[in-house]
């Protein structure tokens, strides 16, 4: 009886620690981020995943066109858009989505 309790936990604990390990990032996901009224592209915004998967959660700079580009899950989560100046955007990116465009509002 013992050694089958003990079995037990042994298999719940391999069963938790094989189903909480963290997965490396797997899925490019990229976009544009730009002025919602403008229209132009916005360099140096932050886009990244909202505290989404394990730390340092992933991120990226926008370039001069407003473009980004990184490594992330492909599983549904919050993605999010910033830059000084602009109010922060929260969006959703859906399951296997590629690519994820924002545009951003002046204001805080």
């Amino acid at each position: 009886m013992k050694l089958q309790v003990l079995l037990l936990v042994v298999a719940v604990i391999l069963g938790v620690a094989s189903g909480c390990a963290p997965k490396a990032p797997n899925f490019n996901l990229s976009g544009t981020v730009t002025d919602a009224v403008t229209d132009k592209p916005i360099k140096g915004a932050v886009v990244s995943d909202d505290n989404y998967g394990p730390k340092p959660w992933k991120s990226a700079l926008t370039d001069a066109t407003g473009k980004y580009s990184y490594m992330t899950w492909g599983e549904e989560h919050k993605i999010i858009a910033q830059a000084p100046g602009y109010k922060l955007k929260e969006e959703m990116l859906k399951d296997n989505q590629k690519v994820l465009d924002f545009k951003l509002t002046r204001g805080k």
